[in-house]
């Protein structure tokens, strides 16, 4: 019997006796099976000393990752802090609108009832609320309360002027002391 084409076919000198074994049946499987797994044990090398290549290519990798991701990570956390500020900065934002809002909206009121005031009208005192607002004022004439009592009447911004007390002189140079009350807010019906 032969051997198959894969292992070759090579000629070799033996110079020892030929034994009855090599060519009988038996012999010629286990030579077959022997130069069989000599190939399948040197596949089996190869096969393992790639795949430890291939670990070490991994491993390699996977150290690469962690380092990578410690450094990332690191990167993030000292984000932190700027992303603490930043919201805590949108919270004061978020709060400071309204206040700011009101604050433009009394300022505005304020400038008007300036613009509305005569020179011989000047204030004791002056509250302003998101309502309205309510002053004492005093008034060298009786023309300069008559001409700012006109004026503010006739400002649609103010929905209701309530005048509480109107008093004679009080301070000097004063003809006339009152306190009034305007609301805003509401057009004049």
């Amino acid at each position: 019997m032969q051997l198959p084409a894969f292992f070759g076919s090579k000629k070799t000198i033996n110079l020892l006796p030929k034994d009855s074994f090599e060519s009988s049946l038996a012999g010629m499987i286990l030579e077959w099976a022997l130069a069989f797994g000599k190939w399948v044990v040197i596949l089996t090398q190869f096969v393992v000393m790639v795949v430890v290549l291939w670990k070490f290519t991994l491993d390699r990798q996977l150290t690469d990752l962690r380092k990578e991701i410690k450094q990332e990570s690191a990167v993030i956390s000292s984000y932190a802090e700027m992303e603490e500020e930043f919201l805590l900065t949108q919270k004061t934002i978020n709060f400071a609108k309204p206040v700011l809002a009101s604050q433009k909206a009394l300022s505005e009121v304020l400038v008007l009832i300036q613009s509305l005031t005569p020179t011989d009208v000047w204030f004791e005192k002056l509250s302003i609320s998101d309502s309205g607002v309510s002053f004492a004022a005093y008034s060298a004439s009786l023309s300069g309360f008559s001409r700012f009592l006109t004026a503010i009447q006739s400002e649609k911004t103010f929905s209701a002027v309530r005048i509480q007390s109107i008093e004679s002189g009080g301070v000097e140079g004063a003809a006339l002391k009152f306190e009034m009350s305007l609301g805003y807010g509401e057009t004049k019906k």
